[in-house]
């Protein structure tokens, strides 16, 4: 099937779609997933305040990064406890088909991740509200840092760039990973 633009069908199944349907399909949900964490967000900010919805969204994704990396692993039986076992689950992680990155692996202990095009912090320039100048730095840090305590409490993770300073510069942001 390429569309379901026909009849309903109770017993359609992914598997009856072609491969390429199916790649689009993990786009979008991968997309559907950054909405509503976005929502999700903007509903406590709205109810409350900025500095609530951060605490409250710091909390929900150290729960969901440990739940992700836990089945993402296991699924790709990815081991290890370096950077190159963190950059083997970001390829796969459900954000990393929102962003436009590149992940440079020096050696199985550094590496660097450069974000070329970020969804989150275009919506954050859109709203006007100053948050884009902060962000990265409030949020994506710690977040990072909860990736790498997955698989090491010993990787350090270091921004190399993020805004405002990476403002014109071409990357959103960029990390670098190092466990001594």
């Amino acid at each position: 099937m390429e569309d379901y633009s026909g009849p309903f069908r109770a017993d359609i199944r992914w598997e009856d779609f072609p491969k390429e349907k199916l790649v689009e399909f993990l786009n979008l949900y991968s997309n559907l997933f950054l909405a509503v964490d976005g929502f999700w967000y903007l509903s406590v900010k709205d109810r409350f305040d900025d500095r609530t919805a951060i605490a409250c969204d710091l909390w929900v994704w150290e729960k969901f990064i440990r739940y992700e990396l836990k089945r993402i692993t296991s699924a790709l039986k990815i081991t290890g406890d370096d950077v190159e076992a963190l950059f083997k689950a970001f390829q796969f992680s459900v954000w990393g088909g929102n962003v436009r990155s590149h992940l440079h692996l020096q050696d199985k202990n550094r590496g660097s991740f450069r974000v070329e095009h970020c969804p989150t912090l275009e919506a954050l320039k859109r709203e006007g509200q100053g948050r884009d100048k902060y962000f990265c730095r409030e949020v994506e840090q710690p977040m990072m840092e909860m990736y790498t305590r997955f698989f090491s409490p010993g990787i350090k993770v270091r921004a190399v760039s993020i805004p405002p300073e990476s403002e014109g510069s071409g990357v959103c942001c960029e990390w670098e990973f190092i466990k001594p």
